[in-house]
């Protein structure tokens, strides 16, 4: 059985706080193209999953699976599997109410270490048993990845999976990094594979001369979400 290839953190232009390109549809096309088999699109606070997307997915051999990046206590969270009521999640006893109540969720620690404000940072470790991975940011080059080798060692000390997604912000970016899970082709199974760290992280180094650039363009989507947030 050939391994999957996933990308399970993924914007589009129907995000609500970030200026993505390309919509939902042609997000997808852009994944069938790059030969993917599993999409997840996770907006920032809502959740745009729907029938038709699905079926437009399934129609290019794509799995999507519903998503979202929900903030919390100001902090970024990746939920899978995710319906409506995740976007009323406030604070992290909110989340683990949910993971109670829907646990065929699954939930990521985006980008924990790194250097924005709504990276969790220490609310990692507080928080690390309502997570099952840890994702490995897929911005970083040879010389400036200190964030993502402190996500390793927490991953090592908790026992959760690193996972490699895009988080397209910049869709141009959107290959850099991914994974490959071996699993079957459903929801339960891939997430079973996950958490039993049944999976290969891909992620390539940006040139050195993209960092301040990205870094930039990133910094300035995080002073308009935080003026949106307020």
């Amino acid at each position: 059985m050939p391994k999957l290839k996933v990308q399970l953190h993924v914007h589009c232009k129907e995000d609500p706080i970030d200026n993505v390109k390309l919509n939902a549809r042609q997000i997808i096309d852009h994944a069938a193209k790059l030969n993917y088999d599993v999409l997840a699109i996770t907006c920032h606070n809502v959740v745009i999953f729907n029938q038709e997307l699905k079926d437009y997915a399934e129609k290019k051999r794509i799995l999507l699976i519903p998503g979202i990046e929900k903030s919390i206590e100001n902090k970024h969270v990746v939920i899978l599997n995710a319906d409506i009521h995740a976007q009323k999640i406030q604070n992290f006893e909110a989340l683990k109410k949910y993971r109670q109540d829907k646990p065929d969720c699954f939930i990521i620690a985006a980008h924990p270490y790194f250097p924005a404000l709504i990276s969790l940072g220490k609310k990692f470790d507080l928080h690390h048993e309502l997570f099952d991975a840890v994702e490995y940011s897929w911005f970083h080059s040879k010389h400036f990845n200190n964030f993502n080798k402190k996500a390793k060692i927490s991953a090592e000390k908790y026992l959760l999976p690193l996972l490699c997604t895009s988080d397209n912000h910049l869709y141009q970016f959107f290959d850099y990094s991914y994974s490959f899970i071996d699993s079957d082709k459903n929801t339960k199974s891939i997430f079973e594979a996950i958490r039993a760290n049944k999976i290969d992280i891909i992620s390539h180094d940006l040139k050195w001369w993209l960092i301040p650039y990205v870094y930039a363009k990133m910094t300035i989507l995080e002073i308009i979400k935080k003026v949106i947030l307020k």
